[in-house]
């Protein structure tokens, strides 16, 4: 039963995508790859928007990614355990796991919505009364059974907390260079003086960011490839195009990222508002 499930499995996700792997396949494998080998360009609606949108970043990402793995494992565990509870909700608490990672982006959800409508309609909870599950005559009731599922997951939740807790890398300060464009102002460099603070050396790349999104790599024109622990380093960046639009009004305003893939980590620096003069 489980080789004609993985074979229908197999055959469906071939289907779906050989238009799109022969129209191009080195477009379509980076795009499939892209959430495992980007690492860190922060995405998603999950806990990871801790160090993306309330903190100045965090130099442990990484630890995200643990705690995704860590949360999943428990959840299989806990599955395992108590298939009896659990069972009915077998298609959703796979993807549970996705609100601890890096890249927690809605549409894995929402791709999903109609086979977790079609599960709760027709998967009750007697389909698995009689359901296999160990015997653990030490687990009994059903505040002891919780607290045993709950310990589960404290792996996941430590991750969590030292990945969100930790302080950025870089301590950044920002020097842009505004312009006007077809009657919109923006920037077309910006000097920034980093520190890094680590014992670790980084190797940074810039982007900016006005909301969740971040915008494409902006030119490093100078400044050290390699930042050693400890050092300063003056970097003169400018945005792909030599122009980027500042925001308007009187919103959050642009955001200044620098981020590195190994290790993983994230630097968010405030961009200062243009001059009056130039507005």
């Amino acid at each position: 039963m489980t080789a004609r499930y993985t074979a229908t499995a197999a055959l469906t996700c071939a289907a779906a995508n050989a238009y799109f792997a022969v129209e191009g396949f080195s477009a379509w494998l980076q795009g499939v790859l892209l959430p495992l080998d980007q690492k860190a360009i922060l995405h998603g609606q999950g806990l990871m928007g801790i160090s993306y949108y309330f903190t100045d970043g965090s130099s442990r990402l990484d630890y995200y990614s643990y705690g995704s793995q860590l949360f999943l494992l428990g959840l299989l565990v806990a599955t395992l355990l108590f298939v009896r509870r659990l069972g009915p909700a077998l298609t959703v608490l796979p993807w549970v796991a996705f609100y601890l990672a890096t890249r927690s982006q809605d549409g894995y959800f929402l791709m999903m919505t109609p086979l977790w409508l079609a599960a709760a309609a027709t998967v009750p909870a007697a389909a698995f009364a009689n359901a296999w599950q160990p015997r653990l005559p030490l687990v009994t009731g059903h505040r002891v059974k919780a607290v045993v599922a709950g310990g589960l997951l404290i792996p996941a939740l430590a991750c969590v907390v030292i990945a969100a807790a930790s302080p950025p890398p870089l301590r950044m300060s920002l020097s842009p260079h505004f312009a006007t464009h077809h009657a919109r102002v923006g920037v077309t460099a910006i000097e920034v003086r980093a520190v890094n603070t680590t014992g670790t050396a980084l190797t940074p790349h810039f982007a900016s960011r006005t909301g969740q999104g971040a915008s494409n790599w902006w030119t490093i024109a100078s400044g050290p490839a390699v930042l050693a622990p400890h050092t300063t380093g003056v970097y003169d960046v400018k945005p792909a195009g030599g122009f980027r639009a500042m925001p308007g009004g009187h919103g959050p305003g642009a955001s200044l990222i620098a981020v590195t893939g190994t290790p993983m980590t994230i630097t968010t620096a405030h961009i200062p508002a243009a001059p009056s003069a130039i507005q």
